[in-house]
């Protein structure tokens, strides 16, 4: 029974003048007190204020939750509850003395670790009633903070620590708080370790209040680093630790390949780098790193590299491509790591050469080419020069095709390093004619090629007849060629060459025995004579449309071939002189006077003919000119009939019958 219940019950034997104000004072506050003298007495019924009962009490991270039964009120009014903890106020989150509240829950938060005891009173105007003691035990109090219980160690570059960081939650005694529930993310401490330094591949696993990382790693080597922990609220930061450099796990083109033309050594050099997996250069590294192209759009060759390897590093030198082409790579490899470059380009150089890409052909004189040259400037990996800008000019290399031939007409375009001739020809057939393409420093020299000889325009004499006698073949016979507008052999000529006499010479003479033979358009002719001796004699050489004249030449007598009585003897009387006396000419094959003949004529009776027994007398003989004219020929018998040989022991004629009376 409560202080005041008690006090009601003393005063039941007070004087009855104050019973009125006892019973009133009953009916008032109940927390008032009032005194009165006299005697009287008096009755009064009573009421009482229930004590809550803890219903629950359950810990947390440096947390109890309570719960408590409601209390009823005695009379009319509410009922309100605060909490204490060890006998003093709880924190906020629980109703205090000072404001209680109606709540039958709350959270006491802050608690520290330990053993605690927590009552529950409850008001009713200015009574109030205790519940009994409910005690708790804490195994830790609110997380105040993250610790490293295993700092992370045995880092190398770009590799999992070999000792994974564990970061546990701790109340401020330094307990671990296994209730705890945040989630703990970690960073590298600023300014620690390696200037742009990043942390990756950390994962998380919370148990009991314990976050056990795995996974974790950091690229840069560098010295002193450390790991910062937080969730939002707290934070903890580890020792200081080491991150090293680790074994070659990767090579890196630390300075890419640029500035390439063709054939021509990279103005920028490829080096090439090996790293450990963190991208941190592993100067102990001593491997022998190759070179190849790894993308090859041109389907270029790769030349000239040298490497030298420094402190991790192979340095390269003279490395070139020949091909042009967009977005070729670089592939380094030591057979054991590899690496692509960056995409890079080769372009054309200046022109260190001329080439002929198209070679002439389907030459005929004085005809343009039927393939024109063309000349294109080039790199030194043989790609077009397309910056080119020279002048190409083409002459005939001295010593090829034909003397004194000229190469005419060629008119040159040049776009994008290539020259485009039109118009080149040569005047003169030839073989294995060639042209030299110069611009004043670089030059080239075409294939050997022919050029023919156009079609037949004319016919002409280039052997001339000589050594002409009358009846005998020519000592130098005709050559009749056909030629083209330029004067060259029409090696192609087909036609039908025939000879005349054309003027001069003698009367009725006649030229015979021409055997012709066509050979590449020259006609050449054999056993050709005149057999009359004459001056100024003119052939004629024609095809029926084409003709040519030989030069004027003589047909001269030849050597005797035969006597001839040019005057017949004549009758005479008996031992008379013939009348006329003959005359014997010597004749060349062609009937003309043999007037170089030097023969001695004799005279004779042909057997059988005359009288039996006759003889010719006293015949002298005269030679002058080929003509051998007898006198003083007489014959002593009579007789018809006679016939004289004339006779130089190797040619002989006999005259025409005749008398003597």
């Amino acid at each position: 029974m409560s202080a005041h219940a008690r006090h009601l019950l003393r005063a039941s034997a007070i004087a009855a003048g104050v019973c009125l104000i006892a019973l009133v004072a009953a009916a008032m506050d109940a927390s008032a007190y009032y005194t009165a003298s006299g005697t009287a007495s008096a009755t009064a019924i009573v009421g009482t204020l229930a004590a809550p009962t803890i219903t629950n009490a359950s810990t947390g991270a440096g947390t109890v939750s309570l719960s408590w039964s409601t209390v009823s009120a005695p009379a009319s009014g509410s009922v309100t509850y605060y909490v204490s903890r060890d006998g003093a106020a709880a924190s906020a989150g629980c109703p205090g003395s000072a404001s209680p509240s109606s709540a039958t829950s709350c959270t006491d938060t802050g608690v520290s670790a330990g053993a605690h005891q927590y009552t529950v009173t409850a008001v009713w105007r200015t009574w109030t009633a205790a519940s009994a003691v409910a005690r708790v035990t804490l195994a830790s109090g609110a997380a105040a903070r993250l610790a490293f219980t295993t700092p992370p160690s045995g880092a190398s570059g770009g590799t999992a620590f070999t000792t994974q960081p564990v970061v546990t939650a701790q109340d401020s005694a330094g307990n671990a708080v296994a209730s705890y529930s945040g989630t703990v993310t970690l960073s590298i401490a600023a300014g620690t370790g390696a200037a742009g330094a990043t942390l990756r591949g950390c994962t998380g696993t919370l148990r009991n209040g314990v976050t056990t990382f795995s996974g974790c790693l950091i690229d840069k080597s560098g010295t002193s680093y450390q790991l910062q922990a937080g969730d939002g609220a707290l934070a903890g930061t580890s020792a200081t630790f080491d991150v090293t450099v680790g074994a070659a796990a990767q090579l890196l083109f630390t300075t890419q390949p640029a500035g390439a033309t063709g054939g021509t050594p990279f103005t920028t050099q490829p080096a090439v780098t090996a790293a450990d997996a963190g991208g941190n250069t592993v100067t102990s590294y001593g491997g022998s790193v190759v070179l190849t192209i790894g993308t090859n759009p041109g389907g270029a060759t790769l030349t000239g590299c040298s490497g030298t390897l420094r402190n991790g590093v192979t340095t390269f030198t003279g490395c070139q491509l020949d091909k042009v082409g967009t977005g070729y790579k670089l592939h380094a490899s030591d057979t054991r790591i590899a690496a692509d470059s960056a995409a890079f380009d080769v372009t054309a150089g200046t022109a260190t050469r001329l080439v002929v890409t198209t070679q002439p052909s389907g030459a005929a004189a004085s005809t343009a080419f039927t393939t024109q040259p063309v000349i294109t400037a080039q790199d030194a990996g043989g790609n077009t020069a397309t910056s080119y800008a020279g002048t190409v000019s083409l002459s005939i290399v001295s010593g090829t095709g034909a003397f004194g031939a000229s190469l005419t007409g060629c008119s040159g375009s040049l776009r994008s390093g290539v020259t485009t001739f039109a118009g080149c020809q040569i005047d003169k057939a030839g073989t294995s004619y060639r042209l030299q393409a110069r611009d004043g420093t670089l030059s080239v020299t075409t294939n050997a090629f022919d050029v023919a000889a156009g079609a037949a325009t004319r016919l002409v004499v280039t052997t001339q007849p000589s050594g002409a006698k009358g009846g005998t073949a020519f000592t130098t016979q005709p050559v009749i060629t056909a030629e083209d507008a330029n004067g060259n052999t029409a090696t192609s000529y087909a036609g039908t060459v025939t000879l005349s006499i054309a003027s001069g010479g003698a009367t009725g003479a006649t030229l015979s025995g021409c055997t012709a033979s066509l050979r590449n358009g020259v006609t050449t002719f054999s056993a050709c004579q005149i057999d009359k001796a004459g001056t100024s004699y003119v052939l004629q050489a024609s095809d029926r449309t084409l003709s040519v004249n030989t030069n004027a030449f003589n047909v001269t007598a030849g050597n005797a071939a035969r006597l001839v009585f040019t005057t017949q003897p004549g009758g005479a009387a008996r031992n008379a002189a013939l009348s006329p006396q003959p005359v014997v000419t010597a004749l060349d094959a062609g009937g003309n006077v043999a007037t170089g003949y030097s023969g001695s004529v004799s005279l004779s009776i042909v057997n059988g003919t005359g009288a039996n027994g006759a003889s010719l007398n006293s015949c002298s003989a005269s030679l002058s000119n080929g003509v051998t004219t007898f006198s003083g020929c007489k014959i002593n018998k009579t007789g018809t009939g006679y016939v004289l040989q004339a006779d130089d022991s190797t040619l002989s004629v006999e005259s025409n019958p005749f008398n003597i009376t």
